[in-house]
């Protein structure tokens, strides 16, 4: 959402508009004074990314299971209807 990036290396673009992979470490051209609050909200960044992840899987899963879910209780509740009320003699033993 942010449209510049304000802490770490920028990304640079070469002669053919492909951006150059800059290895500098992120922390390079921050001041001391300022190492605490990259600390902080990176550990904010970190943990909203996890919680993210573990969304994800959740949601994901959540999906596939009642997704089945509902097709097996609605076979299970045709095939107890064939049973009982259009086949209700059926095995004849």
């Amino acid at each position: 959402p942010f449209k510049a990036r304000l802490i770490g290396p920028t990304d640079l673009l070469d002669a053919k508009g492909e951006v150059e992979k800059d290895d500098s470490f992120f922390l390079e051209n921050v001041p001391l004074k300022k190492y605490p609050a990259v600390l902080f909200f990176g550990i904010f960044k970190l943990v909203g990314e996890t919680l993210k992840l573990i969304r994800d899987v959740l949601e994901g899963t959540d999906l596939f299971i009642g997704r089945y879910l509902i097709i097996i209780a609605t076979a299970y509740i045709g095939v107890k209807f064939l049973h009982f009320k259009v086949f209700p003699d059926f095995p004849p033993f």
